[in-house]
């Protein structure tokens, strides 16, 4: 006897069940038996099946609320707003990391915007820094590049710029994210720079950069491979995943190209019609 796992909703159920049908064989379903057996069940899962797919927008388990994770080293709150349904495909989107390239906010703000979207599970961090774009400074209130603080390959370095704190994930904010990732284990997550106008090929095979890159319309580079970034932890963290960044333009987004870049991230995961 086979035994095969049972989807978690309904939709998904009825799939299931017509293609268990095909799939399933023993003496029961021989010949002109089978045949009898097939005819009743088959248009049963048919049915299902057909209405299930006429209700299934209206019936989607939609959700629109938001989160306080915590707070920065200053005080400052850190929100991120959950949108969609969360049985479809999850996606993060992370606004802005570095206080000084913080034009991703505003894609973050637009997808807040209109309503949730059937087809994705969507989770928004408009600002993992706040303290750093309240002083327009790389850094967090530490004095910390938090894009050199997570775990994973991180090394110790000089203050400046880049300095990647005393130890891994030193910081609050770091702490905070990577909670978040570990809890939620977003299939995609997206995390927005500047100034360098393009889309990092940092995954295991692009596929999914190189599709939002034609979406956006920038070009698909490699950069350098760096230590303790939120992407090499996430994708190393959560096997699976994929997590890259956008570098955008420098300065700030103008509302259509914010549209275009929001846009582009439902289009990543929306089904062909």
């Amino acid at each position: 006897m086979v035994i095969f796992e049972r989807p978690s909703t309904p939709l998904r159920f009825a799939s299931w069940y017509r293609c268990s049908l095909v799939r399933l064989r023993g003496p029961f379903l021989d010949g002109w038996h089978a045949e009898r057996m097939r005819r009743p069940l088959a248009f049963l899962a048919f049915a299902l099946s057909t209405l299930l797919a006429v209700t299934d927008a209206a019936a989607a388990p939609r959700v629109d609320e938001r989160e306080l994770l915590g707070t920065s080293t200053e005080g400052r709150p850190i929100r991120v707003f959950h949108r969609g349904d969360p049985q479809e495909i999850r996606v993060l989107v992370v606004g802005c990391i570095h206080g000084n390239e913080c034009a991703g906010i505003r894609i973050a703000r637009r997808l807040r915007t209109g309503s949730p979207r059937h087809f994705i599970d969507l989770w928004i961090l408009p600002s993992l820094n706040p303290d750093g774009g309240a002083a327009h400074t790389r850094q967090n209130a530490r004095g910390v590049d938090l894009n050199r603080n997570f775990p994973y390959r991180w090394e110790p370095g000089p203050r400046g710029t880049y300095y990647p704190g005393p130890r891994p994930a030193s910081e609050v904010e770091t702490r905070i994210a990577m909670r978040l990732t570990r809890r939620i284990e977003p299939d995609i997550t997206i995390w927005f720079h500047q100034p360098l106008a393009l889309v990092d090929a940092s995954g295991r095979d692009n596929r999914i950069e190189r599709r939002y890159a034609r979406l956006v319309g920038l070009p698909l580079v490699r950069l350098a491979r760096l230590h303790g970034t939120a992407t090499s932890w996430q994708r190393h963290t959560i096997r699976g995943s994929e997590a890259f960044v956008v570098e955008l333009d420098g300065g700030a987004l103008a509302p259509r190209d914010a549209r275009r870049y929001a846009d582009a991230a439902y289009r990543l995961v929306k089904p062909p019609r």
